[in-house]
Order: structure tokens, then sequence, then C-alpha cells
């Protein structure tokens, strides 16, 4: 039987090589007395120096013992800040949830599959700003204390801008643009279909009840000068950007003119209808008036000469009641001395 001489790939070669090395770290530890224990042969490692985090989402951060080593009896401690700020707190193989701070109860959770192994992370859910800031993790036993500390950051990409169409202003069109849900504070810019930025009308971005950015800006495009308008919102931490672009026809940039004189020439045509109207209506109640007058006035001119009339039959009347009383010899009493 001949044998053939095995070779090995460098790959190979290389997982063989730390799978040797990590065969004999293991047996190292195996020899090690339990007073060799301490802080000079073992240290933490953390999720790094920088971790980042998206608003609303969850972030792990990971911690194990180099070399590894079994941390089910250890006490396994995330903290903020300084050991005091806790965030979350394993002891005594249970997880101790009444020692958290309040912002962050029914928030973390803990991966303890590799604790045997000395490799265990922790899970906080719904990022908001307020997390950002220092963390750290800690590793304690009656032979052994270590830490390692990194930084969160946390960034929020917010919604789509919407631009608005708000009327004619200013010789122009008057464009708004809005978004929300941004952090850290964003960056806006207006541009015209040749990338030239735009000098904003207004602009405000303050900040809301959850501690994100809201934004509200304006510019007024000009008549004939643009075709395509863009609003673009920037987060210059995550170096992502959202944009809306509207188009905008020039023949109805260089009508918006015409459209207002229009406009201008209907109103003011509207208040001279108006006032003619006033007038006539004025002169009809007048006219209305003297008729009136002529009328009673005839009237009572009228009246006057029923009543000369009236007297006068009446005095007529009386006279030949005189005649009468005469002939047949009787006394005649006038009215006047009857009454």
């Amino acid at each position: 039987m001949v044998d053939f001489p095995v070779l090995l790939d460098p790959y190979q070669q290389v997982r063989l090589s730390r799978s040797l090395v990590f065969l004999a770290h293991l047996l190292h530890l195996l020899l090690l007395q339990p007073g060799e224990v301490n802080s000079e042969n073992f240290t933490v490692v953390g999720p790094g120096e920088f971790v980042l985090a998206h608003v609303g989402d969850e972030v792990e951060f990971p911690c194990h013992l180099s070399p590894y080593l079994d941390a089910e009896d250890m006490e396994i401690l995330w903290f903020r800040s300084q050991a005091a700020d806790v965030v979350h707190l394993y002891q005594g193989r249970r997880e101790l949830y009444g020692q958290q701070m309040a912002q962050y109860q029914n928030r973390t959770e803990l991966v303890k599959d590799d604790i045997a192994d000395g490799s265990v992370s922790l899970r906080l859910h719904r990022v908001t700003p307020e997390d950002e800031g220092t963390y750290g993790c800690g590793f304690s036993s009656g032979d052994f204390s270590g830490e390692a500390i990194w930084e969160l950051e946390v960034a929020g990409l917010g919604s789509d801008p919407h631009i608005s169409l708000e009327g004619f202003k200013d010789g122009g069109i008057q464009l708004r643009c809005t978004s929300s849900g941004w952090y850290p504070k964003p960056q806006v810019q207006w541009r015209d279909h040749q990338g030239r930025c735009l000098t904003p009308q207004t602009e405000a971005i303050v900040k809301d009840a959850q501690g994100l950015f809201r934004l509200e800006t304006s510019v007024i495009v000009l008549e004939g000068t643009h075709n395509n308008v863009s609003c673009s919102i920037q987060n210059s931490f995550l170096g992502q950007k959202k944009e809306f672009v509207v188009h905008i026809a020039d023949v109805f940039l260089l009508r918006t003119s015409l459209w207002k004189s229009i406009f201008f020439g209907t109103l003011v045509g509207l208040l001279l209808l108006l006032a003619l109207l006033t007038i006539l209506a004025l002169c009809f109640f007048e006219k209305q008036r003297r008729s009136q007058e002529k009328l009673k006035k005839q009237a009572e001119k009228d009246t006057g000469k029923l009543q000369m009339e009236l007297d006068w039959r009446r005095a007529e009347g009386q006279a030949d009641l005189v005649c009468v009383s005469l002939r047949r010899k009787t006394p005649f009493y006038p009215a006047t001395l009857l009454e």
C-alpha cells in the first residue's frame, strides 16, 4: 500500500493553527488554580468604542470575557455612565428588574444562551434620543471584576418631504416643504433645476415631545425662472438624505401675472358695479320718497277742498232751513245753539 502525502491549502492551515491555539489556551485554563483567576488573566470585551442605533429600532450590546470563562455565577451589570445607573442587572443566576432605571423598564432583554462560555448580550428595544450617551458592562465575582465602556449614538431618518403649493406671493409661487422624525437636527436645502441653491423665505426646525426634529420651510419660485424645484433634507450623521422634486411648468409661472390681472380687473369691475347699483338704489328710494310727499301734499290739499265744500254746504243748508221756518212761522235754532 502506497501512502500519499496530505497537503493542506493555506485556509485549512490557518484554521488548524487557530484550533491549536484555542486548545492550548483551554488547556491553560484547566491547569489554572482557583487563586489564579484574577483581573490580570481576564478582560471584558464590549461592542466597541461606538454603537449606532436608529430611532424606534432595537440595539444589542454584546459583552464577553476573554479568555472565555463560565459566567453563570457571576454578577453581570449593564450601566449608564456609572455603575449606580443600572440599565440591566444579572445576579445570582436571575435578572433583578427592580434595580433598573425607570426609562429602561420593560425595554431590556438579556440573551444568555452562551453565558457558560462567558458571552452575553443585552437588547434595548424602542430606542429614543434620550438613550444616547455612555454605557458599560461589567463582570464581577469573588476572584475577578472588569468592565468595558462604549458610546451609544442615536440617529433618526425622518419622513419623506412633502411639498405643497401655498399660492401666489411676491411675484411668484410659494412652495412649502414639511417633514418630521429627524435626529439629530437635519439640514434643509431648496434647489432649482440647475442645482442652484434657493434662499428660503421661512425655515423652522423644532423638537417635538419625543425629542425628534420636525421642520417646515418655504420658498418663492419667481416667474419663468425654474422648471423643477427640489426640497432635500439630510441627516449629516448618517450621511443620508431624502428629497422631493416638484415640476412647475413655465407657462403656469408666466400666466401668474395674467391671472392676477384678471382677478384684480374682475374685482375692480365688481366694486364699480356694486357702487353703480348702490347709486341707482338711492335714486330710486329718493324718487319714491318725493312721490310719496307729493301724494301726501295733494291728499292734504284735496282734503282741505272737501272740508271747505262741506262747510259751504252746511252753511247753505242752514240758510235754507231759516227760509223754511220763516214761511212756517216757527222758531229756528242754529245747530250751534242746540249743541
